[in-house]
């Protein structure tokens, strides 16, 4: 996957802070700067990523990401709570209908799923900082395209 990026300061040896322009997809559903974000930075994102090359401040550069470590944060962000809400709520009605309790099976699977699916956003957060910390989900920086003036799209 690749994107461009202004660098807007160097934070480590290697590594810098990018301001990159937010996807079309998310730009309306402000998670990421909030309401209450910095208005210079509407639409777009600061993203702390590699950088092998040297770019300096100032420099637009062009990022890139693995495709398949795309893929990956999405199944662990996306689609792993959906399975543990499944999971939890097969497996609590499953349990309720073959003790015969009084309490409803549908209301038993679903706290039982909703119980896996925090239960995996918890671990998840837990983990941010370890995320954080490593290299897999960091763009690089590949390339500098120019310095100063606009983002390209």
């Amino acid at each position: 996957m690749e994107q461009f990026g202004q660098v807007v300061e160097i934070t480590e040896e290697n590594k810098a802070l990018v301001k990159v322009h937010q996807h079309q997809a998310c730009q309306g559903c402000g998670a990421c700067i909030g309401f209450f974000g910095d208005p210079a930075l509407r639409g777009h994102l600061l993203v702390e990523v590699i950088n092998p090359i040297g770019a300096r401040e100032g420099e637009i550069v062009r990022l890139e990401t693995r495709t398949q470590e795309v893929l990956y944060a999405a199944f662990l962000l996306y689609l792993l709570p959906v399975f543990a809400l499944l999971a939890g709520l097969f497996a609590g009605r499953n349990l309720l209908i073959g003790r015969n309790l009084s309490l409803s099976p549908d209301l038993g699977g679903l706290a039982l799923g909703l119980a896996g699916m925090v239960l995996v956003f918890l671990i998840l957060r837990g983990q941010e900082k370890k995320f954080q910390a490593g290299r897999r989900f960091k763009a690089v920086i590949t390339a500098v395209v120019g310095r100063g003036g606009q983002l390209p799209d």
